[in-house]
């Protein structure tokens, strides 16, 4: 029987969360209160996937896994309400595991200038029996999908099979650096092609505190180069820089994009910024999406088309996505939520028609 194809994989973890406004993130030893309990009864670090399916591209989910119902009823139900949103967005769940193991939860505190700090328990997200082999539904996921986002709430152990695997095929892989605070391994970074985090998981990365001293997109290009080209010189690096837009690095040429309200400051009369929860998931799903229709329209979705492609025609294809993935953010921190805020498709299309 035939397999059915799917552009992106994501493989990653999933959260029922609690949101908690407060007026200031509690100081050590500090008891405060929250001011209002927000607002759906889940939201999960699936957001990614959901926001790829929203987004256009056609989708499977791989990484997340649930408590089986062991008569813990409240945990079960979380996970089911998780799967029941996500199935609404369009996406693909055949690779889901169901783990005796209770399903992973985050705390977000938003406080009031809109900023946000998660505690997360990984629960089912990190329960694997073995680390040197990778289940046979993600390997199932992965044969049937060109493209794979990748984010750092599972064991790097389970994201290097996973990455390596696409490598060997020609396919592309994309880590979202965010997650969990650890080095990540000589092997795992060699079997990547895109990397994307925000300027503190940068510092994480190189190992080193960043300065400035002098122009900010020239200081973070030094770094890169000097500190992750001189080993991984294929390596894509896509960094989120919040307010300030993206910067997009390879060894041998950069792409600068900056926000829309940068582009457009009217934008701001019609739109109000909620919060910023979900926004640098929205933006690395929004790129991806993008990046690859773009790809798609040239060839067949390889890493080996990209790479010969001519720089102009690469700089041109991740502008256009840079910027995609900037509107499409940009509605995300409109609404409340994660994941009831990823835009669709058309959303940010009509968006960009309207204001840029």
């Amino acid at each position: 029987m035939n397999q059915m194809m799917f552009d992106i994989c994501i493989l990653g973890s999933a959260n029922s969360d609690l949101f908690l406004e407060v007026q200031d993130f509690p100081k050590e030893g500090e008891t405060i209160a929250a001011k209002v309990q927000l607002y759906e009864n889940t939201r999960n670090r699936a957001n990614q996937a959901v926001a790829s399916s929203l987004l256009g591209s056609k989708s499977i989910f791989a990484g997340i896994q649930f408590l089986k119902s062991l008569g813990q009823i409240g945990n079960d139900e979380l996970g089911q309400i998780l799967v029941k949103e996500m199935k609404a967005s369009g996406l693909s769940l055949d690779s889901l595991r169901y783990v005796d193991v209770q399903t992973g939860q985050a705390i977000i505190l938003l406080n009031h200038a809109l900023e946000n700090s998660i505690i997360i328990v990984a629960g089912a997200n990190t329960h694997y029996q073995d680390l040197n082999e990778l289940p046979q539904k993600f390997q199932d996921a992965l044969q049937n999908s060109n493209f794979l986002q990748l984010q750092m709430e599972i064991p790097q152990e389970i994201n290097y099979l996973a990455a390596k695997h696409m490598k060997e095929h020609d396919k592309i892989t994309m880590l979202d650096c965010g997650g969990k605070a650890e080095a990540l391994k000589h092997q795992f970074l060699d079997n990547l092609t895109f990397i994307s985090p925000n300027e503190t998981e940068l510092e994480r990365l190189i190992n080193e505190k960043i300065v400035y001293d002098g122009e900010v997109d020239k200081a973070l290009e030094d770094i890169v180069h000097k500190k992750v080209f001189d080993q991984f010189t294929k390596l894509i690096v896509l960094l989120k820089l919040g307010s300030n837009g993206s910067l997009l690095i390879t060894k041998e040429f950069s792409v600068r994009s900056y926000t829309v309200t940068h582009y457009n400051p009217k934008i701001l009369n019609d739109y109000k910024i909620v919060d910023t929860v979900g926004a640098g998931d929205c933006f690395t799903s929004a790129f991806c999406s993008q990046f690859y229709r773009l790809l798609s329209e040239i060839g067949e979705v390889r890493e080996s088309t990209l790479r010969n492609l001519d720089n102009d025609k690469q700089k041109q294809i991740f502008q256009k996505s840079m910027e995609f993935a900037s509107a499409a953010a940009f509605l995300c921190i409109t609404q409340h939520g994660a994941m009831p805020s990823m835009p669709k498709l058309e959303e940010v299309n009509v968006f960009l028609e309207k204001y840029l």
